[in-house]
């Protein structure tokens, strides 16, 4: 196949020059090289919170009775779900569902005799709860929730519970203390169970932790003297199949006077983290890509000048001025490509390289538990850094190409 004679002009300057190319291009590669390191770090962390607060206690998808997003803060008995098995069953059969589980939560108080405090209680199935809280999609943790001292909540546990280790610490318990929890029935009147802790949680959430409190589903309903629940908890195969699954589920619950919400609308910190970095990224490729102008400007400039006489040779022997500017926009975009091609092959490499490591991470803001970072190479990182080593060796062309277009032909021919 003939290569156009621009291309072949093109390619025979850039090997000519080897020198100044290489260093282009080793500009250009170092671009693409960072925004795939960056832009994996942060696809990683985006990935390992998302994991974390879904299996911690959010789950893909919550479903509730209609009205209790805007008012069950204030009357949460008021929107109790009475028969949740039919609902249930239809739920479980969709695909892509891996888990339905039910979860009732109330307000209350408890009392170890020295310290009493408000908590918020969750009335969950340990089975289900226990499903939901593992995860297999992060390397750097089993679960969403894990215990910190004594054992979880296990099927047929009767009246034990189990504490967030910020709420355990501020009344001062240890597994096998006992406490009072106290909390108001659906029917408006006092009630008071003693429990005793069985163990000590944490998760990704500090503000959970430092408030929660859970108890088996069975104890939960004696205690407030209903049959019914709250929350019906779905967990997915993936998280990304959740849009998919949402509108299966909308389908299902039609004229059941029930509403949901997906784990995006209920992750008000990992949203407004996620919008943060991304603005941080986003000024990252920007400098970036004014660096890669920058050199790749450098350098077809400097070649113009250094070939006046053959730009002018050329432009005698019938080239026109869109010739000249198609000639030296070629080698700029050649340039870009290689370069771009070979940041991408040493960004995965060196990816690769430090997620086999891992990065050792502080816990994040409101949080207190740590994790461990890699590198996360996703498809849309590498046609980003493509995208951006070819624009702006385009864009850092375009001007001297024009420049060199435009050479009176008697002057370039006089250049020495």
């Amino acid at each position: 196949m003939k290569l156009p004679i621009s291309l072949k002009l093109a390619l025979r300057n850039v090997f000519r020059n080897k020198i100044r190319s290489l260093i282009t291009l080793a500009g250009i590669a170092f671009g693409s090289v960072s925004i795939i390191i960056a832009g994996g770090f942060f696809e990683d962390t985006f990935m390992q919170m998302r994991e974390g607060v879904i299996h911690s206690h959010l789950g893909h998808i919550q479903i509730y009775k209609k009205g209790y997003n805007d008012h069950g803060s204030s009357a949460p008995f008021d929107y109790l779900i009475e028969a949740p098995e039919e609902i249930l069953g239809k739920l479980t059969a969709l695909e892509h569902v891996k888990l339905v589980t039910p979860r009732i939560s109330f307000s209350g108080m408890i009392s170890t005799g020295d310290n009493t405090v408000a908590v918020f209680c969750q009335g969950i199935d340990p089975e289900g709860e226990l499903i939901l809280n593992k995860i297999d999609t992060i390397k750097s943790s089993d679960t969403g929730l894990a215990i910190q001292a004594g054992t979880n909540l296990v099927k047929g546990d009767e009246f034990e519970v189990i504490l967030g280790r910020g709420l355990a610490k501020n009344i001062g318990v240890q597994p096998g203390d006992s406490l009072v929890l106290l909390t108001n029935t659906v029917g408006g009147s006092l009630n008071a169970f003693d429990l005793n802790v069985k163990g000590i949680f944490f998760t990704a959430s500090k503000e959970f932790d430092d408030r929660a409190l859970r108890l088996p589903m069975h104890i939960a309903q004696k205690l407030i003297r209903t049959q019914g629940i709250q929350t019906l908890v779905v967990l997915l195969d993936r998280t990304e199949n959740t849009q998919a699954v949402k509108a299966q589920v909308l389908k299902t619950i039609q004229g059941m006077r029930l509403e949901i919400k997906v784990w995006n609308q209920l992750a008000d910190f990992y949203n407004k983290t996620v919008e943060l970095y991304s603005r941080q990224f986003f000024v990252l490729k920007l400098i970036i890509t004014i660096i890669v102008v920058l050199s790749i400007f450098n350098t077809i400039n400097m070649a113009i000048w250094e070939r006046t006489r053959e730009i002018g040779t050329i432009m005698a022997m019938g080239y026109k001025k869109r010739d000249i500017l198609k000639l030296f926009l070629t080698e700029g975009l050649i340039l870009g490509f290689l370069g771009g091609i070979a940041g991408i092959a040493m960004g995965a490499g060196l990816a690769w390289g430090i997620s086999f490591i891992g990065i050792p991470m502080p816990p994040p803001p409101g949080a207190t538990v740590g994790w461990t970072a890699f590198i996360k190479v996703v498809p849309k990182l590498l046609v980003s850094s493509m995208m951006i080593s070819v624009t702006a060796a385009l864009i850092s062309s375009f001007y001297p190409a024009f420049k060199a277009s435009n050479l009176n032909i008697t002057d370039a021919l006089r250049h020495y």
